[in-house]
């Protein structure tokens, strides 16, 4: 292959001379990194070649990568950087405000994903009248269980249709029962997901919030209010496995 055409080939697949963009980013996704950036707010239209090329002028960028709807095919509206210096990571943020695309973004630190304990699952679907012993009795096949939550409908006082269910022993429940997507329980097909604090449900669909509206200024902000948590619980659903602390933000 000529060498224009090794060039058109590594720009219509997004690869680099080392590799695919974003495997160095993803790569050290668990580990702290000096170089790397979390840039939030971006602009539906903003493309990785946009991103990169605003922030080379503050140092050289070895990887560059925005994080997309897998559904979709759009932009999440958040993205990573990876500088080659951590003194470059300084220089953006003794910048007061940075514009890309005719909107303000948040460049940040990135910080280290850490993973949460898998003990607790959403069970949708389920028929409300099932009884708690049979809830008990149909998940205690696959773990010992912790605890059933039974949401309410608070201006009916009925129950809900869905339940959470914890384990006591992490990770080898969970992973039996999603073996399968669908559980049938007192005659209702159930849908079962990992549950996960609304706040870490909101931070991993980060850049989602202002989707439903195509104004400018709603893109790229915090997770929906619908999106986390189910009820008046505190939880949300996620087919992830794991889950980020309140204070990382989501690869």
């Amino acid at each position: 292959m000529s060498e224009a055409g090794e060039e058109q080939l590594m720009e219509t697949t997004g690869a680099t001379e080392n590799g695919a963009e974003g495997d160095k980013i993803n790569a050290s996704k668990e580990e702290e990194d000096a170089g790397k950036m979390f840039v939030g707010h971006l602009s539906w239209d903003t493309s990785k070649k946009d991103l990169k090329d605003y922030f080379t002028k503050f140092g050289e960028v070895v990887d560059c990568t925005i994080k997309m709807d897998p559904n979709t095919g759009r932009s999440r509206g958040f993205g990573f950087i990876l500088f080659k210096d951590a003194a470059s990571v300084e220089k953006v943020l003794d910048q007061k405000e940075h514009r890309l695309d005719g909107r303000v973004i948040d460049p940040k630190k990135a910080m280290a994903m850490k993973k949460e304990p898998v003990k607790k699952i959403f069970v949708g679907g389920l028929n409300p009248e099932a009884t708690e012993e049979k809830i008990r009795e149909y998940f205690g096949e696959f773990g010992e269980i912790e605890a059933i939550d039974l949401p309410m409908d608070p201006k009916s006082n009925k129950r809900r249709g869905f339940v959470f269910i914890t384990f006591k022993e992490e990770e080898e429940p969970v992973k039996k029962v999603l073996e399968k997507k669908f559980h049938t329980i007192s005659g209702s097909k159930c849908e079962i997901k990992v549950a996960l604090p609304r706040k870490v449900y909101q931070q991993q669909q980060y850049g989602s919030g202002g989707r439903g509206n195509r104004n400018r200024g709603n893109r790229g902000s915090g997770g929906s209010g619908s999106g986390g948590g189910q009820g008046s619980t505190n939880y949300g659903k996620s087919q992830r496995r794991g889950g980020h602390q309140n204070n990382y933000k989501p690869y």
